[in-house]
């Protein structure tokens, strides 16, 4: 363990600096940080943070509301409509059972989201998730569309 000290006050401290590397993605303190941004203007915009913000947050949820709509209008076209799913992967799971297309089709993109979370003040990620969420209500406008053109019973 190397010693350092403060010419300043004098104190010494035992064990490595903590300063002397970057902040890992994922630590003993990433449930309970505080780290909103980088502290100083000089500082790398590039950082993993500790705290989220309240429009992040919000367009997740918003992002995971209409996955969930979104497998809801897929299976009603599915099986009600007998429109063929376009994804291979899902339509093989949707073949499989409705379960198993729901909860790959959930998981697989709040793993994906919670990654970009992960990752928010990096390059493009921002971006990604703005392209996410229009790809998203393009689908969902996509299926009203659908159901618009239904004629009434």
């Amino acid at each position: 363990m190397k010693s350092f000290s403060n010419s300043r006050t004098g104190d010494r401290r035992m064990g490595k600096d903590r300063r002397s590397g970057a902040t890992p993605a994922l630590s003993k303190y990433t449930l309970s940080g505080q780290r909103k941004g980088s502290r100083r203007a000089s500082d790398n915009a590039q950082i993993y943070v500790d705290l989220y913000s309240h429009k992040l947050f919000l367009t997740i949820c918003v992002i995971l509301l209409l996955c969930v709509a979104d497998g809801y209008f897929t299976l009603f076209n599915v099986f009600c409509l007998n429109i063929p799913e376009l994804n291979p992967i899902m339509a093989y799971l949707l073949d499989k059972s409705c379960s198993c297309f729901f909860m790959v089709k959930y998981a697989l993109t709040s793993l994906g989201l919670t990654f970009l979370c992960v990752q928010i003040n990096f390059k493009f990620v921002r971006s990604t998730l703005l392209a996410i969420l229009g790809f998203y209500l393009f689908i969902l406008c996509s299926h009203l569309y659908i159901f618009s053109s239904l004629s009434p019973l």
